[in-house]
């Protein structure tokens, strides 16, 4: 969902809420809402994952890339760092042999898979 329209959604929920409330309790509306936000995922350019690597003595991602092509007996696409509910990960992009891209996520500091597939 683009973000313009989620901001949009919320102010909307915000203002229909403050009708219903009332004036006193029309400013609480919208952090109410805000609370409720989707998690945000963070990801880094290559320099800064080199640094966060460095720093947090992750795992390699060739490593996790290797791990996700034996997985799905694909191609292992790419890598790239990202900071996802307070834990560093790897999102691994896999060619599978049907053609079809899936993303894989492994934990960066052990190297072992996360609970989360997606697929292209």
């Amino acid at each position: 969902m683009p973000v313009a329209f989620f901001r949009f959604r919320c102010a909307l929920a915000a203002a229909a809420i403050a009708a219903t409330l009332g004036p006193s309790r029309a400013e609480e509306a919208p952090e109410r809402i805000a609370d409720r936000q989707p998690v945000r995922r963070q990801c880094f350019s290559t320099s800064q994952t080199r640094e966060k690597i460095e720093a947090h003595k992750l795992t390699e991602p060739l490593a996790c890339m290797r791990a996700a092509a034996l997985e799905l007996s694909g191609e292992a696409l790419g890598a790239r760092l990202c900071w996802l509910e307070e834990l560093f990960i790897y999102e691994i992009s896999v060619l599978r042999p049907d053609g079809r891209i899936v993303k894989l996520l492994f934990d960066a500091a052990t190297g072992k898979p996360h609970s989360s597939r997606t697929n292209n």
